[in-house]
């Protein structure tokens, strides 16, 4: 019996972290200000085999230039140079930079929902069908 408390207590911490994500998340797209980002040139990460990875290069508001090396490569590239994509970065910290879809701005309030959700319908399935099994 531990382990349903065990799994309910995950899923309950999880799900807390999941909403202190999605409100950061919705902040940032609040204060954020959104701009065209150009891919200025593919860098080559030699691994288990060549990924190439775009390098962005945006223009805020008050015309200073800042570049956004993403964070992953594909092989092939997914990207070509001269390539155009919104970008959202924070005022008050220009290189605090994401790509602006859906996935990438709220990938980390999904994956902890993701992670939550199945914990607390075991970990509180269990509570109540024993209420209902005795």
């Amino acid at each position: 019996m531990w382990q349903y408390y065990l799994m309910l207590g995950a899923g309950l911490g999880l799900l807390i972290l999941a909403a202190i994500s999605f409100k950061s998340t919705i902040t940032f797209l609040k204060n954020g200000e959104k701009v065209t980002g150009t891919v200025t040139s593919l860098r080559e990460i030699d691994s288990d085999g060549v990924v190439y990875v775009p390098v962005f290069t945006y223009r805020t508001k008050d015309n200073t230039e800042y570049t956004y090396e993403l964070a992953e490569g594909t092989n092939p590239s997914s990207w070509s140079e001269g390539d155009t994509e919104t970008i959202i970065y924070d005022p008050k910290d220009p290189s605090k930079v994401e790509l602006y879809t859906y996935f990438r701005i709220f990938a980390w309030p999904l994956i902890l929902l993701s992670a939550a959700l199945p914990l607390l319908v075991i970990g509180g399935g269990y509570f109540i069908a024993e209420q209902y099994l005795k």
